[in-house]
């Protein structure tokens, strides 16, 4: 059984920890033996152990809110590498690189220039030219800096197996290295709609009967939650602001996917909040994210997999005019199974090949 290791983020980030979970399960049910390097030693049985201890304590205390361990309550789920490699590690032991085949960096914005961890870690400097795969890497921008390109081009261009997860990546590889990198979908979209039900969990949430979701990572608008609002009043149903309301700090990438396969409605300026729509089939709208000075324009990945879906007219560019909301998903699950079976015919080339 080939064993790989997964390089990506790790952060807490509800669309990272899902795409990292997804891409394990993707490879195991596969029948790869998979980990995932951390940058740092994991223990996540301590930190529960560690979270329970301060719950009692504050319990104790009589403070109002107890410490919420979801997220390390999901990391459960990751099979997580003894091995450790530093953001800025060049070079690792023999030992670490004899005990992987390959190491698959992706997917999120691990190749985000303007951003601290995208190098060396994510170029796979430390890995063996013929070990260095990319699974639906993302650069997050549409351009990389003067000062950075002499290092993608000596880095990528050592990879046995290149993929992107937008066009635009597709078109930095190209103009760096001459080659072409699949653009592939993201690993959240690669597993079933069951197993994420599987992977999801209410927990303390309070919700009613009806409510829409909206996940923005951006900063606020009145223009964006005037438009919201009046959606959801159409719908008879509450808001629930993911990352600005009383639940928040419950909310790990369990109830996330909870709350996303239990709504009316999604609104998101984000991708996975957009995969997510999908996904579940869930009437959406995408808006422009604002505020995302010194990150680059990062609306590649969304252009991309709206047109790869047909859903381009769910990005709205004026609240006051025609905005796409549902869609036909007998097409999109057609469109589905095509781009699910090119990313499995890329792992099979790039792993077995």
């Amino acid at each position: 059984m080939k064993k790989i290791g997964i390089i990506t983020l790790v952060d807490l980030n509800l669309g990272n920890r899902l795409q990292n979970y997804a891409l394990q399960e993707y490879l195991t049910d596969k029948g790869y033996d998979v980990e995932t390097i951390g940058w740092k030693k994991y223990s996540r049985l301590k930190v529960i152990v560690k979270t329970l201890i301060k719950n009692v304590y504050l319990k104790i205390n009589k403070r109002k809110k107890s410490y919420n361990y979801t997220w390390e309550i999901f990391d459960l789920n990751i099979k997580w590498s003894s091995a450790v490699i530093p953001y800025e590690a060049e070079s690792v032991s023999d030992e670490v690189r004899d005990r992987y085949d390959y190491f698959m960096v992706g997917s999120d914005q691990v190749w985000n220039p303007n951003f601290y961890y995208y190098v060396p870690r994510a170029l796979l400097k430390f890995a063996r030219d013929e070990q260095k795969v990319s699974y639906a890497a993302s650069f997050g921008v549409s351009e990389i800096p003067d000062e950075y390109k002499e290092e993608f081009k000596t880095s990528l261009s050592k990879f046995k197996a290149l993929s992107v997860r937008e066009e635009a990546g597709a078109d930095i590889i190209k103009d760096l290295t001459g080659r072409d990198a699949s653009v592939l979908l993201d690993p959240t979209m690669l597993i079933s709609r069951d197993k994420w039900v599987k992977a999801s969990s209410k927990s303390k949430i309070k919700v009613k009967d009806k409510f829409v979701v909206k996940y923005f990572l951006g900063e606020k608008s009145k223009e964006y939650d005037e438009f919201i609002n009046k959606k959801a009043s159409e719908l008879g149903a509450e808001v629930i602001d993911i990352l600005n309301c009383e639940d928040t700090w419950k909310i790990g990438p369990a109830e996330f996917l909870y709350l996303f396969l239990n709504a009316e409605a999604a609104f998101v300026d984000s991708f996975h909040g957009t995969v997510f729509s999908i996904l579940f089939h869930k009437p959406f709208v995408v808006f422009d994210r604002i505020g995302t000075d010194g990150t680059g324009n990062m609306n590649s990945r969304i252009d991309t997999l709206l047109k790869t879906f047909g859903l381009g007219d769910h990005r709205i560019t004026n609240t006051d005019g025609d905005v796409g909301f549902s869609f036909d998903t007998e097409k999109t699950e057609v469109i589905l199974r095509r781009k699910r079976q090119e990313a499995a015919e890329y792992i099979d080339a790039a792993l077995e090949g």
